[in-house]
This record gives C-alpha cells, sequence and structure tokens, in this order.
C-alpha cells in the first residue's frame, strides 16, 4: 500500500524560505493543520526595526490562520525562527541555528521577488542568488530528503507550450551573477536590462528562469523538485472557501473594482483564465514532494523532476468571460464593501485608445476631483495614488493578459486525485462536473474573503452596505441620465431648435 502524505510528513523538520509571502504562508498553514510535523523553520530577515522572533509572532497573526487558531492553536508553537537573509552567504544563519537544524529533512525555497518590474540587480541578487544560497545551506543537511524549489509556470515565457520539464536557459546564471560584481553601477545595469533580458517580458521571468537553471546544475548534489504554479489566487476549500491571501496583484486590482475605483482593465478578449487556487497549489506541492522523494530513492533521476499546476485545460473560459458573469450576477454588490467610494464594475476592452479615454474620464478625473474634496475638508488626498499604482500594476502584467500559454494542465492530475481522495488533501476541485459553477462560486466567495479577511469589515455590517450601495446605484443612473437630458436638450437647442 502507497504511503499516505500524513505518513510521510509525520514528525517531519521542514525548513521554509519566504515564509511570510502568499506561498510560504499557506504551505505553513496546510502543513500545521493537516499534517503532524515536528518543526517547521522559518527563514525571517530582521527588518523595519523587528527581529526575526517579533516578524514570527506578527506571522502567527496573519488571516490565514483563522481555522488552526480556532481548531489546532498549540501547533502555532512548532514554528521557529531562523533569522536571516536568502542574499547573504550560506543565508545568513548562525551556526547555533544551523547546528539545531541538523534534522531538517524537507526544505521549500519560495523565498523570491515577484514584482516584475523589479531592478535587474535585486531581481538577481534575490531570486538566483537567493536560491544559490539555500541550495548551499542544503548541502549541510545529512537528513535531506527533498528540496523543493518553487518557481513559475511563466518562467519560460518564449514558448506557447510548456511541458513538465527543464528547458535550457538562454544565459548562464554564473555569468549573470559575475556581472554583478563587474558592474557596480546600477545606471548601466538598468540601462542594459533590457538587451540582456530579450525574449522575457520582465527580470521576474528571466531570473527564475536563471534560477531553475542554476537548480538543474545542482541534480546530481542534492534531490531536487521544481514546483512551477501559474498565478496563484484564491481558495477553493481551504483553510475557507474563497480565502484571498493578500491585497498584492491580481487580489488587490479585485478589491479596487469592488471599491468603485478600478473601472476599466485593458486585456485580451480571448485570454484565458489560467490561475492555480492556492489550496490546490499547496495540495499539489505537497503531493509532488513526496512523488519526487520516491523518484529518488529509486535512483537518481537523469532530468530534474519538474511538476506544474495550471488550470489552462480545464478551465477554458476566458478573464473577459468570468469578469463579465461576475457584473451579470451581481457579485460586487453580493459583497458590498463598506469601503467603496464609487459603484463598483468594471470596463473590459482590448482597445488600447479606449482603454486609456476610460482611465481619463473613470478613474483619473473621478480621484482627482474626491482628492480636492478631501483637501477642501481638510483630509490627505490619497485616491489618486492608488488610481496610479494600479495603473502600474496593469502595466507591468499586459504580457501576461494578451498571451495564452498551453500546457497539459496539472502534472500527474489523476494519479494524485486518486491517491488522496477521501484525505484532507483531496482535489475534487479536479472533478467537478459544473466548472464554470465551481469558478464563479469561488469568486463570490473570493470577494467576501477580501471583505472579511483582508479589508477587515465586520460581515455584520454587510446588509447596511448593500442597502447603501443600491442607493450609490440608482443615484449614479439617476446622474447619467440627467446629464444625457442635459446634452440632447444642448445639442437640440444649438442645432435643431432653430429650425422649428
Amino acid at each position: 500500500m502507497a504511503q499516505s502524505l500524513v505518513d510521510f510528513y509525520e514528525d517531519s523538520e521542514i525548513f521554509v524560505t519566504g515564509g511570510s509571502g502568499v506561498v510560504g504562508k499557506a504551505l505553513i498553514e496546510k502543513l500545521l493543520r493537516s499534517c503532524n510535523v515536528r518543526r517547521i523553520y522559518v527563514l525571517l530577515r530582521p527588518r523595519r526595526e523587528l527581529s526575526a522572533e517579533q516578524r514570527l509572532l506578527k506571522l502567527r497573526q496573519a488571516t490565514i490562520f483563522h481555522v488552526l487558531r480556532r481548531q489546532k492553536p498549540l501547533e502555532l508553537d512548532k514554528l521557529v525562527a531562523v533569522p536571516g537573509d536568502v542574499s547573504l552567504p550560506s543565508l545568513g544563519i548562525a551556526a547555533a541555528m544551523v547546528e539545531r537544524m541538523a534534522q531538517v529533512s524537507l526544505v521549500y525555497h519560495c523565498a523570491a521577488t515577484v514584482r516584475f518590474d523589479e531592478p535587474l540587480r535585486v531581481a538577481l541578487q534575490l531570486n538566483v542568488g537567493g536560491t544559490l544560497e539555500a541550495l548551499r545551506f542544503a548541502e549541510t543537511l545529512r537528513q535531506l530528503r527533498v528540496f523543493v524549489h518553487v518557481s513559475t509556470f511563466y518562467s519560460n515565457p518564449y514558448l506557447k507550450r510548456v511541458e513538465p520539464r527543464f528547458y535550457s536557459s538562454p544565459m548562464d546564471w554564473r555569468l549573470c551573477l559575475r556581472m554583478l560584481d563587474e558592474i557596480p553601477d546600477d545606471g548601466v545595469l538598468n540601462a542594459l536590462t533590457r538587451k540582456l533580458i530579450v525574449g522575457f517580458p520582465n527580470t521576474y521571468t528571466f531570473t527564475k528562469n536563471l534560477a531553475e537553471s542554476l537548480v538543474n546544475d545542482y541534480r546530481s548534489r542534492l534531490p531536487l523538485v521544481v514546483y512551477r504554479p501559474s498565478i496563484v489566487l484564491f481558495a477553493v476549500d481551504d483553510p475557507s472557501p474563497g480565502f484571498s491571501p493578500s491585497l498584492m496583484g491580481a487580489m488587490g486590482l479585485f478589491a479596487l473594482v469592488g471599491a468603485g475605483i478600478l473601472k476599466t482593465v485593458y486585456l485580451g478578449k480571448d485570454t484565458r483564465l489560467d490561475i492555480t487556487p492556492q489550496d490546490v497549489g499547496i495540495k499539489t506541492m505537497l503531493s509532488y514532494t513526496k512523488k519526487g522523494h520516491e523518484q529518488y530513492q529509486r535512483g537518481p533521476p537523469r532530468e530534474l523532476p519538474v511538476y506544474m499546476s495550471s488550470s489552462c485545460t480545464h478551465v477554458p473560459h476566458t478573464f473577459t468571460q468570468i469578469a463579465e458573469q461576475m457584473d451579470t450576477l451581481d457579485l460586487w454588490k453580493a459583497a458590498a464593501f463598506e469601503k467603496n467610494l464609487l459603484v463598483p464594475g468594471c470596463h473590459y476592452t482590448d482597445n488600447r485608445w479606449v482603454y486609456q479615454f476610460l482611465v481619463v474620464t473613470k478613474q483619473i478625473l473621478p480621484a482627482l476631483l474626491i482628492d480636492l474634496l478631501l483637501r477642501l475638508f481638510g483630509q490627505r488626498p490619497q485616491l489618486m495614488g492608488v488610481v496610479r499604482k494600479a495603473y502600474q500594476t496593469l502595466e507591468v502584467m499586459q504580457p501576461f493578459m494578451f498571451n495564452n500559454y498551453d500546457s497539459p494542465g496539472v502534472t500527474l492530475k489523476d494519479e494524485i486525485s486518486k491517491e488522496n481522495e477521501g484525505t484532507e488533501f483531496h482535489f475534487r476541485a479536479f472533478n467537478d462536473p459544473d466548472i464554470n459553477g465551481l469558478v464563479i462560486r469561488a469568486s463570490g466567495q473570493m470577494l467576501h474573503s477580501i471583505r472579511t479577511h483582508l479589508l477587515r469589515e465586520d460581515p455584520r455590517t454587510l446588509r447596511r452596505s448593500q442597502r447603501i450601495l443600491t442607493v450609490k446605484s440608482i443615484v449614479y443612473q439617476g446622474l447619467r441620465l440627467f446629464l444625457l437630458y442635459k446634452l440632447l436638450r444642448w445639442l437640440w437647442l444649438r442645432f435643431l431648435g432653430s429650425h422649428f
């Protein structure tokens, strides 16, 4: 009988880098809630006058642990702060802590900068240099069973179809790291960036590609697994339906639409919604860890084990189709935010000129007007800054909003689904007969989660917020009709009135 995931992780000591990020926190939460692990070491960089231990205390208060705190609060005591930094030699971990971590058998390298517009120097230092230091540290672990490198589905964006295998990098990672020392001037390096990353839309995908090449070079020295998830968004089931981990990236854009601030998005009409639900991504990663271990037990594999998670094969809907259904079903009103300034709703277009016109008329002008009113009432203007940030975020996301990438989908989908059927690691979402209904239902739950967990709005105020939003909608429609009437009346008087 095959070993279960629970048995595989039983009494394990695990080391996680990037534990304060979206994937890292979700991984820690699932391990503590569903696996009887012995200890989880979390690499935390002291910052903003907070020590690693203080950051761990803050991490334990994260909203993602809301179910764990209610069901198994003592599990959080298994977390151990490891002061360090991925940009430092050997991760900057003190010798005493290294000795304490001698029994670590599983390493999850989740640390990375995920900013698409990160300067090349920073992206190389963190995504490539940090991976190198994590691998060097892993070589000191005598009990190591698997080192999991969390990459991205978009690490080879110059390919239209991506398979779960390693692709040679167009550049040498050693040369790129050496270049950081040979070109100390950031201005020069920034000027060279576009030529260096040719074929890649940004420094994020470029450096994640290099990191995979680096991991591949270590495949004969360590038991390694590469995991490539697509865009990690809300959860389907775990830790709660629709749970949203952060306001960064796409989740922040959803929140801005719900607040009535983001009114238009520029994207391709045929661009598919390729996401990895947070809980599905974590459960597949845990399954692939076990698969990788079993593969290495049979002997060193000839090729680096690579696993992927992509919804392109079983969610055929485009982003525009899903968004329009959310509007049609009035999901924004159902989850009415207290913090909505204007009526929620968004127009999606693939015409650049239409997009720019709508940005000016439906975002910039209202933001300037509201900021002016705030100034008049002695308040600090802030809306224009939010609108500018949303615009910049959408601009750097453009390469992913006009391109579809094909793949076999979730690696070993049927196999891991069957193995984990009826357990806390189930993959029922894979086999849902109404995948469209599942996506729409999860989207609605996501909006409620944003309201409750990220905006921290009391669920008891939902009915009141819905009533207020109804009044705003009536006033907004009345204002539009009034302006239309004034426009038609002016046209009549200006061009037709003199003829009658």
